[in-house]
């Protein structure tokens, strides 16, 4: 990591800009900027395209596209999803087999039995009666595991009961490593996210930059927590927010302002400017 605000190289060719969005476009469930909008229509318009790369499930997309309904396709459920906005559909999905299902449930409940579950899948959200998050939203609370046996699971999420996420994430990771992919998104909401195997956000964004035919060279992604890590790291440019945990800062090439401070509309537009001033 080097300096706050500091622009790419004189010779990158921006083709594509990735970015995160809770902590990075918008904070605590709040609008995006006006700000920030304009800086994603401005790469839009200079036929550059901007692609979200999100934790969030399908359900959660909702407020993003009535603020932003000129969308492309969002990478959302940290990879394993692929939703279009403006069909509101699912392009594609990695999902996590039911017999995979039970053997993490099974693994991670015999050494914790105290271990609460969320599964997302492509037609909602289902917890079990004693899950609780900080952000609740809308979701079926089911009886049984065998409810999951005809859904299409995209991501497991692990709570015991404490708030320290990094702890839980390296308490399970070892348990679950040959299933699925760990990560966390918030530090202190004590839960640990779980993708299908192999599944990332960088791993999507690639495979979406091939279909694009744009570059690792020309990508600049943004974000600011642990499950944005391989992303930033993947592209040519990874930037992290000034509110971003110092793990994220420590693997990004530079840092920008906070999401409070629109750091993404404040980076993008110097960046766009350069650009256009070349």
């Amino acid at each position: 990591m080097t300096g706050l605000m500091m622009t790419p190289p004189e010779d990158f060719d921006l083709g594509l800009v990735a970015s995160d969005i809770d902590g990075t476009l918008l904070l605590d469930w709040k609008p995006i900027s006006a700000a920030t909008i304009d800086a994603i229509h401005r790469c839009q318009n200079m036929g550059i395209p901007f692609v979200l790369v999100t934790g969030r499930p399908i359900r959660w997309l909702e407020a993003i596209a009535a603020q932003i309904p000129d969308l492309g396709p969002v990478i959302c459920l940290n990879g394993a999803v692929v939703y279009d906005i403006a069909s509101a559909s699912v392009v594609s999905a990695h999902t996590i087999d039911f017999s995979d299902v039970e053997e993490i449930v099974s693994t991670i409940t015999s050494s914790h039995p105290e271990t609460h579950f969320a599964f997302e899948t492509l037609t909602g959200g289902l917890v079990d009666e004693n899950f609780i998050s900080r952000n609740p939203r809308q979701a079926h609370v089911m009886e049984d595991l065998s409810e999951l046996a005809t859904r299409d699971v995209v991501k497991i999420l692990v709570s015991i009961g404490s708030d320290d996420s990094e702890a839980l994430h390296d308490l399970l990771d070892p348990l679950v490593a040959a299933n699925c992919h760990a990560s966390f998104s918030d530090p202190v909401n004590g839960l640990v996210e779980l993708a299908p195997a192999g599944v990332t956000k960088a791993k999507t964004l690639e495979s979406m930059c091939d279909h694009l035919g744009v570059a690792r060279e020309q990508v600049m992604a943004f974000g600011d927590m642990p499950n944005d890590i391989e992303m930033l790291t993947w592209a040519a440019h990874g930037v992290a927010m000034g509110n971003a945990l110092q793990s994220v800062k420590d693997c990004a090439a530079t840092v920008t302002d906070a999401v409070d401070r629109d750091g993404v509309a404040r980076y993008l537009g110097a960046v766009l400017d350069a650009r256009t001033s070349r």
